[in-house]
Parts: structure tokens; sequence; C-alpha cells
């Protein structure tokens, strides 16, 4: 494939761990469970962006930029993934973050957001839902940069599903069969929770490539609606097949998203997902994040529960990361709640 000789940073640590959960399938009685590692992808206590930026950021590198400039919510894994890569290549990173689910400017770093800040990078925190488009603020902020006399990169939200992102973890996808195979395992379906869609676009188009009728079922974790999870999916996979050199493409009919674990919004977390996060914790020692990860598994457990998979089928739930993040809701796991 093409995506071996397309160049990166080679800042991740790959492949990641991919590792059997005997003690959640006893649990639930259903299908053989494993687990996927994009959590330790080595930088910055990983997640899934580092093998998306470990591309995209190439053209930062090429342009010698001094600064990246990128956005996300307050407890963005993309802006801390990306304040990681940046100074680990010598530049700064500028974070403008939205509020998002949190509504007001945090009073005490926590999670994400401490550790950009503990990483080096500048913080300006905006009043912004996370589906609106900050894309004039990063322009502004770069204009000012320039007229410093510095060389900024903008990372802005077309980067985030962009193509590389998508093949990336097409690839991805790739790396995770290969190791099922050596384990004699046909791996039946992949659950991901799914934001704005370009890892599970990889997933899909790595299952076309490698021709396999894997389901990738993405759990939308209430970002974005369904249609523009779809739309970006189509788009992003088509750019990344070209960019691949395949003649596979994804079509509708290969996306699966369950819209039933959202919950009230994007960032707040449901009943349902502090459930599954405490007890993936207490069967398999696996640590998840509240409102993203959590909601991802919180669909594949019910689902299991619910007997839509069978016994001698293989499930594998791909860990996206986000721990930090837990941190910042730590209120909901104190002693006696």
């Amino acid at each position: 494939m093409r995506i071996r000789q397309l160049e990166r940073l080679g800042m991740g640590v790959f492949p990641t761990p991919f590792e059997p959960m005997p003690r959640l399938q006893k649990e639930l009685g259903g299908p053989r469970l494993f687990v996927k590692r994009d959590d330790l992808t080595g930088v910055a206590l990983g997640g899934n962006k580092i093998r998306q930026l470990d591309y995209i950021l190439v053209e930062a590198k090429k342009k010698n930029a001094d600064y990246v400039i990128t956005t996300c919510g307050v407890q963005s894994n993309w802006s801390r993934q990306t304040a990681a890569l940046a100074a680990k290549m010598g530049m700064k990173a500028l974070l403008v973050l939205r509020t998002a689910q949190f509504k007001t400017k945090p009073k005490v770093y926590d999670g994400n957001i401490l550790l950009d800040h503990i990483m080096g990078a500048e913080i300006k925190v905006i009043d912004m839902r996370i589906n609106e488009d900050p894309t004039p603020i990063l322009e502004e902020e770069a204009e000012k940069l320039q007229r410093k006399g510095h060389r900024p990169f903008v990372l802005g939200l077309a980067a985030a599903v962009s193509p590389l992102a998508t093949a990336a973890y097409a690839y991805g996808f790739i790396e995770m069969t290969q190791q099922a195979s050596a384990m004699r395992v046909k791996l039946d379906a992949v659950f991901v929770a799914t934001s704005a869609g370009p890892t599970q676009a990889g997933l899909i188009l790595g299952a076309k490539i490698m021709g396999l009728k894997t389901k990738v079922i993405g759990v939308n974790v209430g970002a974005y609606s369904t249609e523009r999870i779809r739309k970006v999916i189509l788009e992003s996979s088509e750019g990344a097949a070209k960019l691949l050199g395949t003649r596979e493409r994804v079509r509708e009919g290969d996306i699966i998203i369950n819209d039933d674990y959202a919950g009230e919004d994007y960032g707040i977390s449901t009943k349902e997902s502090i459930g599954a996060l405490r007890l993936v914790a207490r069967t398999e020692a696996l640590i998840i994040d509240p409102v993203y990860t959590a909601k991802a598994m919180a669909g594949m457990i019910d689902m299991i529960r619910k007997g839509e998979f069978e016994q001698g089928q293989n499930v594998c739930f791909l860990h996206t990361g986000g721990i930090p993040a837990l941190f910042a809701y730590k209120e909901q796991f104190q002693p006696g709640r």
C-alpha cells in the first residue's frame, strides 16, 4: 500500500497491542472480546490522534513552522496530542479551546488542559459549542503571530477529517487484522467511538482493502449529527482511497452508526457510560474516559447483552485513548456515588 510510502514523523509507538478481554467476555457471556490499544501510542499518554498526526504534521515540518495552531474542546485529546507532537518537534502550540459542554471557562486546569499547559502550549479558551466553527479565530491568531515574525501552521477543522487522517486508520485496521490473524482470530466486528468520523472511515476503508466483511460499528458520542458524520466518512474515505491508490470505495451501506448511547450531549456522561467504565476497569483493569470511549463501550456491552452477537464470534473494541479527561470528571467517581 502507498501508506507505507507516505512520509511520517515516526514519533508514535506502533504497532499498538491487541489483547483479549476474557473476564469481560465471561461477564457478558457473549462473543470473544478483544481490545486494540490505541491509547498506548506512546506520546503524552497516547491516543488515536497520534496515529493520524504522525502523518498530518509532516507538512508543518516541511514548512519549517515554529507554531502549530489548532482547536477543539477544553478537554480535547486532539489538542493534547497536537501539543505533544509540537513539543517533540521543537514547535510551540497555540490551542483555541472551546468551552463546549462545560459552558464556562475552567477556573482550575485538570485532565487534558492541565497536560496542555505543562507541555508549554499557549491556551486561548473561547465560549463556543463543539459543533461551531472557530476558523476565523484561528486565522486571526495566525496573522498575529505572522506580524511578530513567526511561521504558524494552522491545523484547522479540515485537518481532523482529512484523507491523511483516514488513511492512517486504514493502515491501523490492517495492523489490527494482522495481529488478530497471528492469534488465529477473524474479526466479525469492531466498535469505535465516532465523533467527526475519520477514524471510523479509515477502519471501514481498511476492511474493504483487505476484502473482509468485518462490521465497523461507530457509536456516536454526540458531537455531530449522524448525517454529518456519514457525509464526512464518505468524503474523507474517497480522498484516502485516492491517496492510497486503491480501487476500493466506502459506500453508504458500509456505514454503521448507532445513536442510542450519545446521551444528552457531547462531553456529558450517561448512566450507561459510567457503568461501562466501572465494569471494564473492574474486569480487565482497562481504563477509559466517561464521555467518549465509555459511550462506545456502553454500546458494545448493551448490544452483546441484547444478543446481537453470538458465542464464537470475535468482537474488538478500538480504545482511542482519552484517559486524561477522566480526571476532569472525578466528582462522578467519589466514594458513595
